[in-house]
């Protein structure tokens, strides 16, 4: 099966696809190369490991049984049905003898239903005219795109029973909104029917028909990296080449990792990083604003308790250990000391959880003053 890449409505290549959606061939002659997506071109065969890489992961969720009720048994199937749209870029397929536009496909104006937080799905939608963005939704944690009010909403449940990862989000936004942070995503809790946590959370998405996201992954695997050039340097070195302002930049990223410290998020993985690009220039913008705090008090792990324990916390980041990323870090006092979310307000927001037991909400508490008291120290 035959497809063009596109980008809006620009056609940038052609693909060729077997049957179940998997990618076996393309043409290296890209009609416009500086359109082609960006990431994974230290690699072979580099638009194939995007394509693949885009896909929503078996293990997300429910998506196996989703998928085997609508007679699909593979996540690249789902996704070429869908055009492998997304809601935070502009590239699709197009079958080659299709009309279609990018007015007729794309997700920011063409409403979708597609629920796949939901324990019923329709068999037909399969087969329905209506795309949905959430093929190319990525990540283990079950999640869904979704509608509300008229706003692309991005709702997200829990592993296993517990909130503790939706209030987390929560507990992550008002942080920084203490902080008089002006670049953050904010979440908020909601009720998702049939499943055995309390509550999920939702936000609302940052792009637009005007402005995309790029992963960190991707900015890092867009050009080889220079010998003795760290993965933190060459995010900020090539998005300064790609038109972000490096001060700023940088500002935001040591923010990122101070509040990360404070509150125990060890998930801060490449694809949890992104920086805002313009449609129409391509220049990187800022940052993204801040998303996906959920792993935060080492949440699906033994909560840290000893001060061994506390010292050799393992993140997966840019760095293997907490400590370490602290020392990329050049303004501690990014964050102010005054402006820390308080233990009660903390204590009632971890409490909003049925699930958490007091001595657990204790462990977190302590966890929390301790990376207070450390961060204080390093302000001096």
């Amino acid at each position: 099966m035959e497809y063009y890449l596109m980008r809006k409505d620009d056609v940038l290549t052609l693909c060729n696809f077997t049957n179940d959606g998997q990618m076996i061939a393309y043409s290296e002659r890209f009609r416009e190369p500086e359109l082609m997506p960006p990431g994974y071109k230290i690699y072979p065969d580099y638009l194939k490991r995007w394509w693949s890489d885009r896909r929503i992961p078996l293990g997300q969720g429910k998506v196996e049984e989703m998928l085997k009720a609508k007679g699909i048994y593979d996540t690249s199937d789902y996704m070429l049905r869908n055009l492998g749209l997304s809601l935070t870029d502009y590239y699709w397929m197009k079958p080659i003898d299709s009309d279609l536009k990018w007015k007729d496909v794309n997700l920011f104006d063409n409403d979708f239903k597609d629920n796949i937080l939901s324990d019923k799905w329709d068999a037909d939608s399969a087969h329905s005219f209506s795309y949905s963005p959430n093929s190319s939704l990525k990540g283990e944690l079950e999640k869904t795109w979704d509608i509300r009010n008229g706003d692309r909403v991005l709702i997200k449940g829990n592993h296993g029973d517990s909130s503790a990862e939706s209030i987390n989000e929560v507990i992550a936004s008002e942080v920084h909104k203490k902080q008089g942070y002006d670049n953050y995503t904010e979440y908020k809790l909601l009720k998702i029917k049939g499943k055995p946590y309390d509550y999920g959370c939702y936000s609302k998405a940052f792009t637009n028909d005007d402005v995309e996201l790029v992963s960190a992954h991707a900015i890092i695997t867009s050009e080889k990296m220079r010998k003795g050039v760290s993965p933190f340097d060459q995010l900020i070195e090539v998005s300064a080449a790609n038109g972000i302002d490096p001060v700023q930049f940088r500002k935001d990223l040591e923010y990122q990792i101070l509040t990360d410290y404070l509150l125990t998020n060890i998930d801060r993985h490449m694809d949890n990083i992104g920086v805002l690009r313009d449609a129409r220039t391509l220049k990187f913008i800022r940052m993204a604003p801040i998303f996906d705090t959920g792993r935060a008090f080492a949440t699906g792990f033994v909560t840290p308790y000893t001060d061994d324990e506390i010292n050799n916390i393992e993140v997966n980041s840019f760095k293997s250990h907490e400590n370490e990323l602290l020392d990329l870090v050049q303004d501690m006092n990014i964050l102010k000391p005054d402006k820390f979310l308080s233990d009660d307000r903390l204590a009632k927001l971890i409490s909003k959880d049925s699930k958490a037991s007091n001595r657990a909400i204790d462990f977190k508490i302590r966890l929390y003053d301790e990376k207070k008291k450390r961060l204080l120290l390093k302000m001096q």
